[in-house]
């Protein structure tokens, strides 16, 4: 699954977002603007940031977030997350919000270990104020400022233009910085995703992604086996839950989308017995899929059984709480599917209710 986007900021000037979408553009990253070396975005804010986002919603694309950092310290960093998160909540993020560490004037002065540390304190900030993080910079400032050991855990959105990514398993490759697209006056960044972040993630509309309300699931079928896995590996087949092997007929919630392994199958994380785990999604045997807010509910509580288990129910019934509170959250920050969103979380809570009352039955 391969994505084409772009991303930009007040120097690509006033965009035509409704002949970017026409011109094949899938997504768009959209600077929010510099943080300082204490972490604040006021100064530094992008005068464009809002005219941007309306724009490229409204033009069906996929829409993230970037913040450029200057920020000196762990806190700053923080600070400069949980001000990004402010400024985005109005809008609906289908993409991750991201940290642009590349300024080696700023951070050439400091080691390795230091600038990591203050890259995950943005990107942990970001994720507890309910965005997916991504980490942005270029190879060269990557191999010589950054431990990626230390940043594995997070999607890297890496910048190289020599015609391949120098650092394998990025999630968004940034090819090129001389694009040309229509509805925008000279040149722009170009991005192929390799995640199918709108899908993972409840924004815009794809292929494998319902609309509000509905949450993504592995559904299993045919007579193939379909097996699951501690590791994205076919080396790692995880015996812990029914000798290895996914229920054909059963649904499992999706976690994650792990991107393209190796041996080149495309790889998800998925919740089955209580557990994280992982699976290939084969086209023979399984494929992801979007269900109803009380289809979901039905396929959790069908999980239960001898493999499942009370404690697997209720871990998988919390995650479906979780959902809820998005859901409420949308209902109060996006006006024009307030209603609408309130009354799908509404109906998500007494179905959830139902199925914590079965687990005390």
């Amino acid at each position: 699954m391969e994505l084409l986007g772009i991303d930009v900021s007040k120097y690509q000037g006033r965009i035509d977002w409704r002949k970017v979408a026409a011109d094949g553009i899938k997504f768009a990253f959209v600077r929010i603007g510099w943080a300082g070396y204490e972490g604040g975005i006021d100064e530094g804010a992008d005068p464009y940031f809002d005219e941007n986002m309306a724009g490229a919603l409204d033009a069906g694309l996929a829409v993230g977030a970037y913040v450029y950092s200057y920020c000196r310290s762990a806190n700053a960093a923080r600070k400069a997350a949980r001000e990004a998160a402010r400024r985005c909540k109005p809008y609906r993020l289908a993409m991750p919000l991201a940290f642009d560490i590349e300024d080696a004037a700023t951070y050439g002065e400091y080691p390795r270990g230091d600038n990591s540390i203050l890259a995950a304190a943005f990107l942990d900030e970001a994720a507890a104020q309910g965005y997916h993080p991504l980490l942005y910079t270029y190879t060269n400032f990557a191999q010589r400022y950054l431990d990626l050991g230390m940043l594995a855990e997070y999607d890297l959105w890496l910048a190289d233009y020599r015609g391949s990514m120098g650092i394998a398993g990025a999630s968004v490759w940034q090819y090129s910085s001389d694009g040309a697209v229509e509805g925008i006056s000279g040149r722009v960044d170009m991005n192929i995703a390799y995640k199918n972040y709108p899908a993972l993630l409840g924004g815009g509309k794809t292929e494998t992604e319902g609309s509000d309300g509905m949450m993504n699931f592995l559904e299993v079928f045919g007579q193939k086996n379909c097996q699951c896995f501690t590791s994205p590996s076919v080396d790692a087949v995880d015996t812990g839950y029914n000798g290895g092997t996914l229920k054909s007929g059963a649904c499992y919630p999706l976690m994650a989308d792990a991107g393209q392994g190796a041996d080149g199958c495309h790889w998800v994380r998925v919740f089955a017995g209580g557990a994280t785990r992982y699976a290939a999604v084969l086209a023979d045997r399984c494929r992801i899929t979007a269900l109803s807010a009380g289809d979901a509910v039905a396929a959790v509580l069908a999980q239960a059984g001898p493999d499942g288990g009370d404690t697997a129910l209720a871990q998988q019934v919390t995650q479906l709480t979780a959902q809820v509170s998005e859901l409420t959250a949308r209902a109060t920050t996006a006006e024009t599917k307030a209603e609408r969103a309130q009354s799908i979380a509404d109906g998500y809570l007494a179905r959830i209710t139902a199925a914590q009352a079965a687990l005390a039955g």
